[in-house]
């Protein structure tokens, strides 16, 4: 199974539970029959995405999409509606950690691998960047990461 067909299983499984939560009346098998109706065939007793190829998929998304799912992440927003943005020091860590994944410096690039490592760093669990205190925390992970960048 490619990757993309990965993501797309998520995103249905995804948008399922979008669909159960908001829309009134919607079941396990209102799901199922959509999946019918974009081609999904039955595995065993009910019809299974995963018998579907990629654009029967995309056609499900897209039906999930026209029913009111937000396919895009909500950005987080600030009290007057404009997207957050990240303060300075916090998008030159991830900016710093990314360049580092890119050049294969680490294996894992990821966000949950940066804070784990920033924890490592500071002696102290770090549920999200905003934790770092600005003055010492952050000033210090910018450091070693650019140390590391440079070796």
């Amino acid at each position: 199974m490619s990757g993309l067909s990965k993501h797309l299983l998520q995103l249905v499984g995804i948008a399922k539970g979008w669909a159960l939560k908001n829309l009134p009346g919607w079941s396990d098998d209102s799901h199922r029959d959509l999946l019918a109706r974009h081609g999904g065939r039955r595995q065993g007793d009910k019809v299974s995405a995963l018998t579907m190829t990629l654009p029967m998929l995309s056609s499900v998304l897209a039906d999930y999409e026209r029913r009111g799912w937000p396919r895009e992440k909500q950005p987080h927003k600030a009290g007057n509606g404009q997207k957050r943005a990240a303060p300075p020091d916090i998008a030159h860590i991830v900016r710093l950690w990314g360049k580092l994944g890119e050049s294969g410096r680490i294996e894992n690039a990821s966000r949950p691998a940066l804070l784990k490592w920033c924890a490592r760093q500071v002696g102290h669990d770090v549920p999200d960047l905003d934790s770092l205190t600005p003055e010492d925390e952050r000033r210090n992970i910018i450091e070693a990461l650019k140390g590391w960048q440079r070796r």
